[in-house]
């Protein structure tokens, strides 16, 4: 039923809304009103009531409870004033219509800025509630009844009096509240199956949802596992895999360009491919890529050169994906195949070039287990000359002496041809001692007969990439003990499905240790709703990401806890586009905030008593001069009239007189009630002369006293402030009291306090108090707006706090200088009107 209610508070906010914005006219408004009225059972009538309280338009057309030009009874205009003064929804409280329906109605207030347009009306059939607000399984088995806050039953669902009463509950229904409950009670049945049936179908659905989630558990233990080996494949490939955008900027590179042309994986994202290639290779290379921007896979052969400045032959097979603007290349190092081609023109040249420039070490044996053939790269690697190797047999001079089992095994399953197609590591020792790993990949060393003649190994050197990997994996591990070790939650979402990809230990344990693979819904994460993040997270795209998507505070749906919650969009391991959240808890923090906020606010009323209180006797003063006045003038009349030598001027002048003396002390009393009383801060356009004179009005007083003068210096055609009267009034008395009170050691004719307002451009005013007192030191000023420091041996500390807590609350600055002719210069800014309206709208 709640809701059904809000969906109804809903469609009447868009419709006030739309009249706000002057895009619903009658004929618009009759036809949405009714498609809802139809849709929605319980609705009774749709209507517009204008700001004067008389109905304007009404549906359905022919209704005879709502005629336009209609006024709202008194009952009505207690809602509608509600909801015109919350800017809010509002209820009213149920009653019953001409033909004796009992129904209810909602206000929704239409503004456009500050105008109040009215208010848009829905009205509710109390009986048609709870007759089609209703499940009908909820129907068949309680009957539903709805009760005022007097106890009497409105309506209910059905007449059937074989109830159990034993079998009932009763909640508040709330919206609309008004004391409205709602009372089910069970109807007496003779089966015990409906109430098998449901726990039997729970236990049913029980079993699939932990089936299902089995399920999506392998699926993603399979998905990781095949990510990792697809990772693996990539770093361990032996050829050259890279992705390359459309414009032929590298963007991914595996090792193997690192071993084959001596650059970095990590240096050549960012670089064109075209620096690599060799000068006269350059313009076959562009006429290949040309075709591949066209959508066309092409294989070629080019020079590429190393980070030696020597180049390589590299055959290409680059397939493009035109809608990820990508290619995908995969590149085999041909040098050798072009300098065997060589060879044969010139081989002994060949030999020699190709051991100077291959970096990955070979070796070769017969097929009785003696190296035959060592390369350079390979001496190099093991620290032992050609000659310390050739025709030595095992155990071969660089096994390490703890692993001469190991070795020795292996060197079997090569000689049986059972050495495994990716190679195996292998501990190895150079000649001086040192140890390095290795990766040994075998294959069958065939002479030009065809007939194999022993064993070619490819020797390279993984200690630094493994001990890359190995400080990844520890860098991994530290990055994951970082995160559980924050008290902050943080999860990672799939910006499209809303599946939580990653949570850290504080997110598990307010959400549940099973929330990575469920939804960010379904575990009740506090997020914002669609239409407050900057842009969609959906309709992101990798080349959009990161982006800051939220920053805000959110209350948790359940527990009622707040949070800070910032989100950002950013591109996850797998390229995909994810939602990144952390959420600080700031209960604690909101909580202290309203306590201080509660705090401040009483300390101001008690700052206002505390000032009346040390004027009570001043204004007793004051207040008895009118009196004696008004009561000399009615005497002097009594006496006139008791002599019967009476006047009618006369008499008028003396009740004039009197009349103006009785004025002048109800205004001070009225001024002094409204200064104390308490309420809430309501902030409005103010002319600020006219607060000035009200707050000089209360200190000249004090001024007369102390035989001081009071000098307003107000501009004219200041703009109105946006701001709380009363407040910016206690402001001004107690600059203005301070300023008398530290004048009163001069002699009379310099005891002289202004008070001057000008404007500080389009959007501020600025007021100033100044005084030709004693001044205030540097040491005092430092400390002046401190809690209980005061410079007075009778006062509290808390008037200049009061004082600038109340100026930062309507968004100006209080700020102490010098006066150049003695004294001390407090100036406080208030925004004007025009300046406030983008601060409230964003309010």
């Amino acid at each position: 039923m709640r809701l059904h209610m809000q969906g109804t508070e809903e469609f009447l906010g868009q419709l006030a809304r739309d009249l706000a914005a002057d895009a619903l006219d009658m004929d618009g408004f009759q036809v949405r009103a009714n498609q809802h009225i139809a849709n929605n059972a319980e609705l009774v009538n749709i209507v517009w009531v204008g700001p004067e309280e008389a109905v304007r338009w009404s549906a359905p057309f022919d209704t005879t409870d709502w005629l336009v030009g209609d006024g709202l009874s008194g009952l009505q205009t207690q809602a509608f004033y509600r909801a015109r003064e919350l800017s809010r929804p509002s209820y009213g409280a149920p009653y019953a219509n001409p033909r004796d329906k009992v129904v209810l109605e909602v206000y929704v207030p239409a503004r456009r800025g500050r105008e109040f347009l009215g208010a848009v009306v829905g009205v509710y059939s109390i009986d048609r509630m709870v007759r089609h607000l209703v499940p009908s399984w909820f129907a068949e088995k309680y009957r539903l009844a709805l009760i005022s806050d007097k106890g009497e039953s409105l309506a209910v669902n059905s007449r059937v009096r074989d109830l159990d009463e034993s079998v009932s509950y009763q909640i508040p229904l709330d919206p609309p509240g008004n004391g409205l409950t709602l009372r089910a009670t069970a109807f007496r049945t003779g089966s015990q199956l409906p109430h098998a049936l449901p726990t039997a179908m729970i236990l049913g659905l029980s079993v699939i949802v932990l089936w299902s989630l089995w399920l999506l558990r392998t699926h993603v233990q399979r998905r990781v596992q095949v990510e990792k080996e697809r990772d693996r494949l990539f770093n361990l490939s032996l050829d050259l895999l890279c992705i390359v955008g459309l414009d032929g900027v590298f963007r991914r590179a595996n090792p193997a360009f690192e071993r084959i042309l001596g650059y970095a994986p990590d240096d050549l994202p960012g670089h064109p491919l075209l620096d690599l290639v060799h000068p006269d290779d350059v313009s076959d290379t562009v006429e290949q890529m040309r075709r591949l921007s066209g959508g066309e896979p092409v294989s070629l052969e080019n020079r590429c050169r190393c980070v030696d400045g020597s180049f390589k032959w590299l055959a290409w097979s680059i397939n493009p994906v035109r809608e990820e603007k990508l290619v995908y290349a995969v590149a085999h190092d041909i040098t050798g195949r072009k300098a065997g081609e060589d060879a044969l023109r010139a081989e002994s040249s060949f030999r020699k070039a190709m051991e100077e420039s291959v970096v990955t070490g070979m070796r070769a044996i017969d097929l009785d287990g003696r190296i035959t053939y060592a390369n350079a790269a390979f001496c190099r690697m093991v620290g032992f000359e050609p000659e310390e190797l050739i025709g030595v047999s095992r155990p071969f001079p660089y096994w390490p002496l703890e692993d001469l089992q190991l070795c020795s095994d292996n060197l079997d399953l090569t000689l049986l041809g059972r050495a495994p197609p990716a190679g195996f590591e292998m501990r190895i020792r150079r000649k001086n001692g040192e140890r390095l790993d290795a990766r040994f990949y075998l294959s069958p060393l065939i002479d030009n007969s065809g007939t194999q003649t022993g064993w070619m190994a490819s020797v390279t050197d993984i200690t630094e990439p493994k001990r890359i990997r190995a400080a990844l994996e520890a860098a991994h591990e530290r990055f994951e003990a970082v995160l559980d070790g924050l008290e902050a939650a943080v999860f990672v979402a799939d910006a499209g499905s809303d599946e939580i990809l990653f949570a850290n230990r504080a997110f598990k344990s307010i959400h549940g240790f099973d929330a990575v693979g469920r939804t960010v819904q379904g575990v009740a994460v506090p997020q914002p709703e669609r239409g407050d993040y900057r842009l969609d997270p959906r309709a992101l795209k990798p080349a959009d990401v990161p982006r800051e998507l939220f920053d805000g505070e959110l209350q948790h749906p359940l527990s009622g806890r707040w949070y800070h919650v910032r989100e950002r969009a950013t591109r996850w391991v797998d390229g995909r586009v994810v939602r990144m959240g952390i959420a600080t808890d700031i209960t604690e923090r909101k909580q202290t905030a309203e306590v201080s906020r509660q705090q401040a606010e009483r300390l101001q009323r008690t700052s206002r008593l505390i000032t009346m209180g040390e004027m009570a006797s001043t204004l007793a003063h004051e207040l008895n001069q009118p009196l004696a006045a008004i009561a000399n003038y009615c005497m002097g009349c009594v006496t006139r009239i008791q002599s019967g030598n009476v006047r009618s001027e006369d008499l008028l002048v003396a009740m004039q007189k009197a009349s103006f003396q009785a004025e002048r002390a109800g205004k001070i009393i009225r001024r002094v009630r409204e200064f104390v009383k308490k309420s809430e801060p309501r902030r409005s356009a103010v002319q600020i002369g006219e607060v000035l004179d009200d707050a000089i009005g209360f200190a000249e007083i004090d001024a007369r006293r102390m035989s001081s003068r009071i000098v307003a210096d107000v501009a004219a055609g200041l703009p109105a402030v946006f701001a709380d009267r009363i407040m910016i009034e206690q402001v001004v008395l107690n600059l203005v009291k301070n300023g008398l009170d530290s004048m009163s050691d001069l002699p009379r004719d310099q005891r002289v306090l202004v008070v001057r307002a000008r404007a500080l451009g389009p959007s501020a005013i600025e007021v100033s108090v100044m005084d030709r007192g004693h001044g205030i030191d540097e040491d005092a000023r430092a400390r002046l707006f401190t809690p209980f420091y005061t410079t007075k041996t009778e006062g509290m500390g808390m008037g200049l706090n009061i004082c600038r807590s109340i100026i930062e609350f309507h968004d100006g600055r209080l700020v102490v200088d010098s006066n150049p002719e003695g004294g001390t210069i407090f100036s406080f800014t208030l925004p004007t009107e025009v300046a406030s309206e983008p601060i409230v709208r964003r309010a």
